[in-house]
């Protein structure tokens, strides 16, 4: 019992270690405010304005491929398509995806931009940091932060008698701005397509948010043909080629929350009407909040099934090493070879890997340089006979049959290499 306890604590202590090294954590989940998509029928979805333009006939499609898709996609016309996309993203736009998209523009369709510039909804709190920098990149527009409206609130707020205001009331006062849902105001600014039969538009922003000013990044000018109440532009239109760019400061324009406030419906309409063209088509950018038909490695890891999946297999691994697998005592295997067959092995692995001729050549070779070790000459496997005649341990016969002995290797003649073995051997105790 002991040794499976000990195991089982092995085991897990395995597993917990892999996860922690090798598997990439998802974020925890959270209750986060559903995201502008076209099927999503929370405050901020675009659910009603996809069922209202379908009542009406219009093409529309859901998005979830890059933009660098939108030129290949055989289910798309060349020119005359209408993409919207909501900003901050949840995904966001590759560098070669705007490339893509900007020549997509520049062919003849429309790109329009709802960005929580002037609102903030709650699902934007998220993205807010790269916020401008990803829309100016899109729309080609430099954003600067005008007059806040919370400084416009701030002044009606104060005394007007210059008296000192009671710090109580004021901290309460900018709570109650922080936390109070604001209603963003946009009217028509001249005479534009897009503004007839609009007097008003109206988005609830669930949090403050800055005005912004924008001007173009090149020498092209930009038509803003909307303002804020209060000041500060709303929608701005940008050419790019043969397409065009309408850019949105407010993200809930066309919301399931605010689609049917003021004009806002109406304003839509006219969008429509001014971008689609004959066979062009309504694309809602899902694939940006999140919603995409391709490889997602943070959704793979968030998904619950796979969390099951690995689950179940770990918990049939643990029961097939705990019950299955029969638990044995460790034996040594280990065993002293015996001296005499160590050597006679070896031997035969010499004398089938070596030809005799070779092995003689080696065994003189080594014989010889041991005299000449001694001598302080050079290795080189040079007999020495006159040292070795004159050695008063050795007699001349075992000297004369060493010659023959070398005589018969050197020229290849057939000789007895066991003879040579014990001969050689003899002689080393001799001489040592």
């Amino acid at each position: 019992m002991k040794e499976r306890l000990v195991t089982l604590g092995l085991a897990a202590g395995a597993l917990l270690l892999s996860y922690a090294l090798f598997f990439p954590k998802p974020a925890a989940e959270s209750q986060a405010p559903p995201r502008p998509m076209s099927r999503e029928s929370g405050p901020a979805g675009y659910q009603g304005a996809w069922r209202w333009l379908a009542g009406e006939r219009v093409p529309l499609t859901a998005w979830h491929e890059r933009f660098d898709r939108l030129r290949s996609d055989p289910s798309l016309k060349p020119t005359g398509n209408l993409l919207l996309t909501t900003m901050p993203h949840e995904l966001p736009v590759h560098p070669d995806e705007a490339t893509q998209l900007d020549a997509w523009i520049s062919r003849g369709n429309t790109l329009v931009v709802a960005a929580a510039l002037d609102d903030t909804p709650a699902w934007a709190l998220s993205g807010g940091g790269r916020l401008v920098k990803d829309v100016g990149r899109l729309t080609r527009l430099n954003f600067e932060v005008g007059d806040p409206a919370a400084e416009k609130d701030g002044k009606k707020d104060g005394n007007k008698n210059g008296e000192k205001a009671d710090p109580a009331r004021a901290l309460q006062s900018v709570l109650n701005r922080l936390t109070r849902p604001r209603e963003i105001v946009v009217t028509p600014r001249g005479d534009h397509p897009l503004m007839q039969g609009v007097h008003s538009l109206r988005a609830i922003s669930d949090f403050p948010a800055s005005r912004w000013h924008a001007a173009p990044m090149d020498a092209s000018g930009i038509l803003q043909v909307a303002d804020l109440d209060g000041g500060g532009g709303a929608i701005w239109i940008k050419r790019q080629g043969e397409g065009q760019i309408v850019t949105l400061a407010v993200a809930g324009l066309f919301s399931n929350h605010d689609i049917g406030t003021a004009d806002n419906g109406k304003f839509l309409s006219n969008l429509v009407a001014w971008s689609l063209k004959d066979g062009g088509v309504f694309i809602f950018d899902d694939a940006h909040q999140g919603w995409v038909s391709y490889y997602d490695a943070k959704a793979f890891y968030a998904d619950p099934r796979l969390h099951r999946t690995v689950a179940w297999l770990v918990l049939l691994w643990l029961v097939f090493v705990l019950g299955v697998q029969r638990l044995r005592a460790h034996v040594n295997s280990w065993r002293p070879a015996d001296v005499t067959a160590l050597v006679r092995t070896s031997g035969d692995f010499f004398a089938s890997a070596l030809t005799p001729a070779a092995a003689a050549n080696r065994m003189l070779a080594n014989f010889f340089n041991s005299i000449r070790r001694r001598l302080g000459a050079a290795e080189d496997g040079t007999p020495t006979w006159e040292w070795l005649s004159s050695q008063a341990t050795v007699s001349l016969n075992e000297v004369t049959e060493l010659r023959e002995l070398h005589r018969q290797v050197q020229h290849g003649r057939r000789f007895d290499l066991p003879r040579l073995q014990n001969l050689l051997s003899s002689l080393q105790g001799k001489i040592t």
